[in-house]
């Protein structure tokens, strides 16, 4: 609620229109988050307690996750978030660069799930204009594709709520949720693709609870048809893992208010929802006089956290300012073999920053392994040499998407997830849609 007489009164002419709703049961069902433009500014309410310029400190955040693999297997997340705004990072490199710079941008969507066209104040004035290369007819000419999006969007300076839509008001989040219960044993995690089946069972959409129920309860005769004796020696923590997932999908959707765990997507990071990457895609082309350039907006893995950490323990992290040499070389995840030669930091300048697990946390995944030099070219090939399994470690699904409309990289996220080709379809049950629009256009998560 905004501040002020009129703040009160908007409040509470609103409240009054849901009173009516709620009594005459006209509600719209799912609720509608409320309009950008309905909100009250930032300023006069999360910048009370909130202000970003009083974040000195990058924060550290760990996860524990498991894969959607037989064993389920554990693994650890571990990143450095820069919040910025005076901390011992450059502001240029932090996540509240958005609000401390003046940005706005233009979308289509009324939840802002797509942006076509963004503009950035720099410091001196000058404004740098970036345009989705999806919205791009003519390349050396795109003024005509600017003046029809801005026509035809509704546009917007960004605020804390582009980001923090979902602040106060979270769902919870099957992925989450369930690495939640596994890390803690509330399910069993030597139960032979349960974060899969879990996966598949939160996230999709079903008629009513007892629908839900009733294909959650089938998860008993997955067990009993692919892993017998599993099925009779842990016959008890099968049954808790059903019932937990039966809470949990009573948490995470409500078939009353045809809500599921995709109705609100959250704008806050990149994990199951596109949030980050509605601009930063690698698709969103910096435009000079009406040309585009082939600088695009930075969608490196370093531009608001370090790089992420992943693996049985987390690996160290490097603090404080990087070289000049990490950052004037954009080809400094290729190049820096040039200078440290092994995977022993200790024997060199590396050693001061890093640790030897840190070299390690990517050198083994294989992604070294890859020929780079070629994948423009002949990417299908050196994939299909090296698996996709590499390539995920850097690359997230939104960049293959650019071209692909089917999904390329393995990754836990919801719009992976349906049931398997040789399920039989449950009635009342609607799994969750793979991808099935073009390229770019390809939604990171099913809309409602």
């Amino acid at each position: 609620m905004e501040p002020g007489i009129t703040g009160w009164i908007r409040a509470k002419l609103n409240g009054t229109r849901q009173l009516v709703e709620m009594v005459l049961g006209t509600y719209p069902t799912p609720i509608p988050p409320p309009e950008h433009t309905d909100l009250p500014s930032a300023d006069d309410t999360c910048a009370h307690c909130h202000d970003p310029l009083r974040r000195a400190l990058a924060g550290l955040k760990t996860r524990t996750v498991f894969s959607e693999d037989e064993d389920n297997t554990r693994q650890f997340v571990g990143l450095m978030v820069r919040p910025g705004g005076g901390d011992a990072f450059d502001v240029d490199r932090s996540v509240h660069w958005h609000i401390l710079r003046e940005v706005s941008y233009a979308t289509p969507d009324e939840d802002a799930a797509s942006i076509d066209y963004v503009a950035a104040t720099q410091p001196d004035g000058t404004i740098r204009e970036y345009l989705s290369q999806d919205r791009i007819r003519v390349s050396d000419d795109v003024q005509p594709d600017i003046d029809a999006i801005l026509a035809a969007d509704a546009q917007h300076v960004m605020t804390c709520y582009d980001c923090h839509n979902r602040a106060g008001h979270s769902i919870p989040n099957p992925r989450t949720s369930l690495d939640y219960e596994l890390s803690t044993g509330g399910i069993d995690a030597t139960l032979p693709y349960i974060k899969r089946e879990g996966m598949r069972l939160l996230w999709s959409s079903y008629a009513d609870e007892a629908a839900a129920d009733e294909e959650i309860d089938r998860l008993r005769d997955f067990y009993a048809e692919q892993y017998p004796d599993v099925y009779r020696t842990k016959a008890a923590q099968i049954n808790t893992a059903i019932d937990r997932m039966q809470v949990l999908y009573r948490l995470t959707a409500s078939p009353e208010m045809r809500v599921t765990a995709q109705t609100y997507p959250d704008h806050l990071g990149h994990t199951d929802f596109p949030g980050c990457f509605r601009c930063h895609d690698g698709g969103h082309v910096l435009v000079v006089d009406g040309v585009v350039t082939a600088e695009t907006i930075p969608s490196t893995c370093n531009a608001c956290h370090t790089f992420p950490q992943l693996g049985p323990a987390v690996a160290s992290l490097p603090l404080g300012q990087p070289p000049s040499t990490h950052t004037s070389d954009s080809l400094w995840v290729f190049s820096h073999k040039d200078v440290a030669p092994d995977l022993d930091p200790g024997g060199n300048t590396c050693g001061e920053c890093h640790a030897r697990d840190y070299c390690v946390n990517c050198h083994a995944t294989g992604a070294v392994t890859v020929d780079h030099d070629t994948m423009a070219t002949n990417h299908a090939a050196v994939i299909r040499a090296q698996g996709n399994e590499a390539c995920a470690y850097c690359h997230q699904p939104v960049y293959c998407a650019r071209c692909h409309s089917e999904p390329v990289l393995p990754v836990t996220t919801p719009f992976l997830h349906g049931p398997p080709d040789e399920t039989t379809p449950t009635p009342g049950v609607t799994p969750t849609p793979r991808p099935a629009t073009e390229g770019a256009a390809w939604p990171l998560a099913a809309r409602t």
